[in-house]
């Protein structure tokens, strides 16, 4: 309890009740929800997702080409893709 006139002692009282965290919103969404809006987001874009096996040799020479050139590992890719996909023959 707090006393009207004290502005610099704590109410225990209402801070007892409250939880601790973010409160919640009502509106949670399931993992395969965000994953949907996310694919969605990403299909505005015009971009899509590609999981793909590769060897760790080639995963670690990417994370050092990526933190070299400052560009993301996406982009790479689809430089490289590109590159060697899409030029005239």
């Amino acid at each position: 309890m707090k006393y009207g006139n004290d502005h610099r002692q704590l109410d225990l009282v209402s801070s007892a009740n409250r939880q601790p965290g973010r409160p919640p919103t009502g509106v949670a969404k399931t993992a395969a929800e965000r994953q949907a809006a996310r694919r969605e987001r990403l299909a505005k874009k015009g971009k899509g997702v590609l999981t793909v096996d590769v060897s760790q040799e080639v995963i670690e020479a990417l994370d050092k080409y990526v933190q070299f050139k400052d560009v993301t590992k996406g982009d790479v890719v689809d430089r490289l893709l590109r590159g060697a996909l899409l030029r005239k023959r």
